[in-house]
């Protein structure tokens, strides 16, 4: 299947590009980030989407960060960064805990004033899941870049955009990866199991409705994975802004980061 986006055209800029870093959990797990330093106490976690990790949000934390807006972590999930190789048959809450693990990490490390929490694509999705949730409690905001939302909100693409495709048999993702493109650090497949622990709940937009969730929502108009459009439908009245970004991508969102970045702005 061809890809309606060309990954040529999508550059991470390394100049820029944050260390990764890991942590061991309380449950002995060893997962990874990427820090991006700033003059503030206010924190951001921004989380990536299914295929890459978090080396490809590297423009968007780097501006946040550059900005001052606040400090950035970019968390690999589980089964990603350095536990690629981990089994992805995970618990249905398996990857709160470990952003509740993330969180104590860092606030061990530094002070923390405010937090949001941020994400793209699945991690968008992961983003909305979180704010409707107990873990939710502990950030000021969220912000939802491109979220990936299940086929009952009628948001995807007809095929999107060729980037992944369903397995029928047990509810899995496949990614569609180039081969030209690979590196041997990407994840290709996905369980039903870690798709169920990251989507958001089928009543989520009863219990934004009903919660006070300070949430911003953004995705661009030409989009090739999710509809904008029809975030517009969905989210009316719950996000605040809810941008539908002239000209942008389901990638370019977050590598062109000017838009996305406003988003952040104290």
């Amino acid at each position: 299947m061809k890809l309606a986006f060309d990954l040529r055209d999508f550059k991470i800029p390394v100049d820029r590009l944050a260390p990764q870093e890991v942590f061991r959990t309380r449950q002995k797990d060893l997962l990874s980030y990427r820090f991006y330093a700033a003059r503030s106490e206010n924190l951001v976690i921004l989380c990536h989407g299914i295929g890459g990790d978090s080396r490809y949000l590297c423009s968007l934390a780097s501006a946040i960060a550059l900005a001052g807006f606040a400090q950035v972590v970019t968390p690999d999930f589980r089964c990603h960064g350095a536990s690629l190789s981990a089994s992805d048959n995970i618990a249905s809450n398996q990857l709160e805990v470990d952003l509740e693990e993330l969180i104590i990490h860092m606030k061990m490390k530094m002070p923390v004033k405010k937090m949001t929490l941020a994400g793209h694509s699945l991690g968008g999705g992961f983003t909305l899941r979180i704010a409707v949730s107990d873990v939710g409690q502990q950030f000021t905001n969220f912000v939802a870049i491109a979220p990936y939302l299940p086929e009952s909100f009628h948001a995807l693409t007809a095929d999107l955009g060729g980037w992944i495709s369903f397995n029928s048999q047990d509810e899995g993702i496949k990614v569609n990866y180039p081969e030209a493109f690979k590196t041997g650090e990407e994840k290709l497949s996905y369980s039903a199991d870690f798709i169920r622990a990251a989507v958001v709940p089928e009543d989520l937009l009863i219990r934004l409705r009903e919660g006070n969730a300070s949430l911003s929502l953004i995705t661009g108009d030409r989009d090739e994975v999710v509809l904008g459009a029809r975030h517009l439908e969905v989210f009316e009245g719950l996000a605040h802004p809810l941008v539908l970004a002239a000209g942008l991508n389901h990638l370019t969102i977050v590598s062109k980061p000017t838009t996305a970045r406003s988003l952040f702005e104290s």
